[in-house]
């Protein structure tokens, strides 16, 4: 747990420890919930980072045209939604 304040622009910073545990990045997206009085902060994943997760079982072999296709447009879909 830590403290953070709120700056007048409404802006705070992720302790460095906790940004270096969840690797939160320059760039990196993050989804703010509002539960009752509580906010929750989740990093949240591309889907072609996702579909890379079997990369170990399939490291000799390069992924199809196709699934790179569908990958690139995962990520452009992911952009446009959350902007």
């Amino acid at each position: 747990m830590e403290k953070v304040t709120v700056t007048s622009k409404g802006q705070i910073t992720i302790p460095s420890k906790m940004r270096r545990t969840l690797n939160i990045v320059k760039g990196t997206n993050l989804i703010v919930v509002q539960e009752g009085n509580t906010l929750r902060i989740i990093p949240v994943t591309k889907l072609s980072e996702l579909a890379c997760i079997d990369k170990k079982i399939f490291e000799k072999e390069k992924p199809s045209e196709e699934i790179e296709e569908s990958r690139k447009e995962w990520d452009e879909d992911f952009e446009r939604r959350f902007k």
